[in-house]
Parts: C-alpha cells; structure tokens; sequence
C-alpha cells in the first residue's frame, strides 16, 4: 500500500493549458519534470447498481475505486495493474496489484475477460473484484509529471480526456466516445503530513480546488448521451 497523501485538485478549460504549464513553470518551489508525458487509460468497475457513482455523487466521506489502469496507446497487448483507490476526504491511498496476462481489447469480450481477471488474482483484490463486477468506463488522457525541487509536492497535469461507456457493451467500446468539454485537471499531491506545504503551493496557483472525478464525469456524460 502507497502511503497516505493529500490529492488537491483543480480545473479549468483546455484553451488555458499553456497557462497552467507557464504557473508552474513560474511556481516559486520550482517544479522540473519528473516524467516523460505518455497516455494514461483507466478501465473503472462498479457494481450493476452503480454503487461506487452513487457513493461519490452524494459524498461519502470514506470511499473506494477499482480500476485496471496502462499506458500508452496499443491496445492489441494490454498489460496492466489492478488499483484498489481509497479516498478520505482530501487524502488518499492505492493498493496495487500487476496482472502478468496481457489482454486484446480489440477482439476480447468482457465476459472472457472479467474470467481471465478473476483467474489472475487473489486476496483483497479478488474480494473486490467479486464486488465490483461490472465493466463500466474506460477513460484515456495525456499526463504530464511535475515535482518540486525537494521532490515533497508532486503535480500532474492531465489533458485530452476521453470516455468511453462499457455497461451495455459486451465487448470493449473503444470508439464511441462521451461528448464532454476539454478540460485540464491539475493535481498537487503531497505526503498527508504535508498540509501547510500544500496549501502553500496551492496559493500560487490562480484555479480554485474543486471535487473533480472521471469517472463521474465520464459516466454522467455517457448517461447523457444514450
């Protein structure tokens, strides 16, 4: 398990990406990247009656998401890791699990691929994934990697978002994307004994912090489009 952390974020439209690179390029705590950009792709589960949406739509303080994230853009031979996301209020923590199998999202079907899943893992990631059972998003962005000179604040920036709905799919929907507006989420991210550092990067920054999740967004949007 990853240690607690504080993760703050904000949003603004995308014709503003530039601005946001410049704030933290200017950022008094001097932020260098501290990663080379590349695709990310989350692939979220929930259960049949959309429990974890309904959690995160009337606030649970204490929650948690399952999803099976990679990187890049081949979707031929997805080889990934099972997340296990666990949010309190402003703080959060994950639990990984890497899957050997590599999977063709072009050509599999969601039924043989929840098998091959299950048949991959164990312990408190098999108990989830019992639960959480359904296929519901895949969401795909660009993120760029920022960390302070004392390498303590991380920031991310993500941008290009794309969402896909899987509920009434029975294979992977890798086309058909959610019509939703261009938006930048920037994300500070700090050990959770952090506080006083990470309100004081946050005031440097000219964006309001917000509750911003994808996979709210992404099903709320898909909702509205079917």
């Amino acid at each position: 398990m990853q240690s607690i952390r504080y993760e703050v974020k904000m949003t603004c439209d995308e014709v503003y990406l530039p601005d946001v690179r410049a704030w933290i390029n200017l950022h008094p705590d001097v932020f260098i990247e501290a990663y080379p950009p590349r695709q990310v792709n989350s692939l979220y589960f929930d259960t049949y009656e959309a429990d974890c949406l309904v959690d995160n739509l009337i606030g649970v303080n204490r929650r948690a998401k399952l999803r099976f994230r990679w990187y890049g853009d081949d979707d031929s031979a997805v080889r990934g890791t099972l997340e296990l996301k666990c949010k309190s209020n402003q703080l959060g923590w994950k639990e990984h699990y890497p899957v050997p199998t590599s999977f063709d999202l072009r050509t599999i079907s969601w039924r043989t691929f929840m098998q091959e899943l299950r048949g991959q893992v164990d312990g408190v990631f098999a108990i989830w994934l019992s639960y959480l059972n359904q296929p519901a998003l895949i969401t795909r962005y660009m993120r760029e990697y920022y960390e302070s000179i004392d390498r303590q604040i991380r920031v991310t920036i993500d941008y290009n978002q794309a969402f896909y709905e899987q509920v009434t799919c029975l294979t992977p929907n890798l086309r058909v994307k959610a019509p939703l507006p261009g938006l930048v989420v920037v994300e500070v991210k700090a050990d959770a004994t952090l506080h006083q550092r990470v309100s004081d990067v946050l005031s440097s920054f000219p964006l309001q912090v917000e509750r911003n999740s994808k996979y709210v967004n992404g099903v709320l949007g898909a909702l509205c489009f079917v």
